[in-house]
């Protein structure tokens, strides 16, 4: 089955960065579009009661702003590399699991790239794991980089 279109989650970590060094290579291989997803969720929640709609569309424009410099660091890479790059911010306030999963599928994505920060035991337990996540909800196939 031929891969056209690969997605990369990227958080700005250096597994995301990891994987998304990963899937510019993938991509400029296999002659395949690259799609650089950052999900941000700009506001802790105990900060709520404290913003108003005004302060909250000014934290989320200046969280966007940032998550844009961010990919833009991806883009330029894919870019030299003369890899098809798209980037795309989205502000969600869900899961970002569900969020990639999403995206993937109403975007007709055929392979997701994404890294893993490595957690195991009681921290993976509290804390969960995205990669964990996408892996086991994604309808694609999905690729996890160390």
């Amino acid at each position: 089955m031929p891969i056209s279109k690969v997605l990369v989650a990227f958080d700005g970590s250096k597994p995301s960065l990891n994987a998304s060094n990963y899937a510019i290579d993938f991509a400029k291989k296999n002659e395949a579009e690259l799609i650089v997803l950052r999900i941000v969720s700009p506001v802790p929640y105990s900060q709520f009661e404290y913003a108003n709609v005004g302060r909250l569309r000014e934290i989320e424009k200046a969280e966007k702003d940032k998550a844009e410099l961010d990919i833009d660091k991806v883009k330029q890479k894919a870019t030299e590399n003369k890899v098809n790059v798209k980037t795309e911010v989205l502000i969600k306030y869900t899961s970002v699991v569900k969020e990639i999963v999403e995206y993937a599928e109403s975007n007709k994505i055929d392979l997701i790239v994404l890294g893993s920060r490595g957690m195991t035991g009681f921290k993976k337990l509290l804390l969960g794991s995205v990669a964990n996540g996408v892996v086991t909800y994604s309808r694609c196939p999905v690729l996890v980089v160390k």
